[in-house]
């Protein structure tokens, strides 16, 4: 049964920026938890970049739990930031692989079998609430109550990067929908998600298809994107399409805001 994400996605706690430096540190709620506190960094993917010193990070700590949190998870970050947060007592609760297709791109055949396909839309960097409220609850089918958006962080998605579309399927409910963009020559895949009912149906090549097409048009170079890595259906598909793994592995890492973690 699909959960229901609240459409207005409010963050329990106001958001707030922890530190400025090669990246931007920032802490909001995470989707669905405001117990839990969402380490957001800008730029984590790219393992250039680095975090202060262990001691800088353990400082964060004790401003995260007076903030009210009893927990705190990362967005996805590359090894160079990964040891840094390690030493500060953070362990690895999410393994991605992360996966890159230079342009040309090779856009696969799609054939949607047992699926009466309705229109497929796009969308820019603003949606409806009618059409966020279906998207977020297809978002929560596929990805389950943890690693679900809220509105939060699907705005976020839409409005990262220079230029961003949402291609969705389905008319009364979401089937599935996929959100690509672009900042200059840079393409990436920020989400794909469909309906479990509809899993192995082909619509998630479709929807692909769809996106890569329009990160074409844009002159893209290459395209990236990040999967768990124990997901083998989304590596088979990603790499049906011409993706290849990188040399190194996003994490997402968590620990409890409590001194003694440490």
């Amino acid at each position: 049964m699909a959960e229901t994400v609240n459409p207005g996605g409010a963050s329990q706690k106001p958001s707030h920026v922890l530190w400025n430096g090669s990246i931007t540190v920032s802490l909001r709620s995470w989707p669905g938890d405001p117990a839990t506190a969402f380490l957001v960094m800008t730029g984590a993917h790219d393992d250039s970049r680095s975090l202060p010193s262990c001691d800088v990070v353990s400082t964060w700590l004790p401003e995260v739990a007076q903030r009210g949190y009893s927990h705190i998870r990362t967005s996805a970050v590359a090894p160079s930031m990964q040891r840094v947060l390690q030493d500060a007592g953070f362990e690895v609760c999410q393994e991605l692989s992360l996966l890159r297709a230079m342009t040309p791109l090779q856009i696969a055949p799609t054939r949607v079998s047992d699926l009466q396909l309705r229109t497929m839309r796009h969308f820019g960097g603003r949606l409806k609430e009618s059409t966020r409220t279906k998207i977020l609850n297809t978002d929560a089918a596929a990805f389950g109550p943890l690693w679900a958006l809220d509105a939060t962080s699907l705005r976020d998605a839409l409005l990262a990067t220079q230029r961003s579309r949402l291609f969705s399927v389905g008319t009364d409910t979401c089937e599935g929908f996929i959100v690509v963009a672009h900042t200059g020559s840079a393409g990436f895949v920020q989400r794909l998600a469909v309906q479990p009912h509809l899993w192995h149906t082909g619509l998630g090549s479709l929807l692909l298809a769809h996106g890569l097409r329009w990160l074409e048009r844009q002159d893209c170079e290459h395209v990236v994107v990040n999967t768990e890595s124990s997901n083998a259906p989304a590596l088979g598909l990603y790499k049906k399409f011409g993706f290849q793994v990188m040399p190194y592995q996003l994490n997402v890492l968590e620990r409890t805001t409590s001194e003694q973690a440490a």
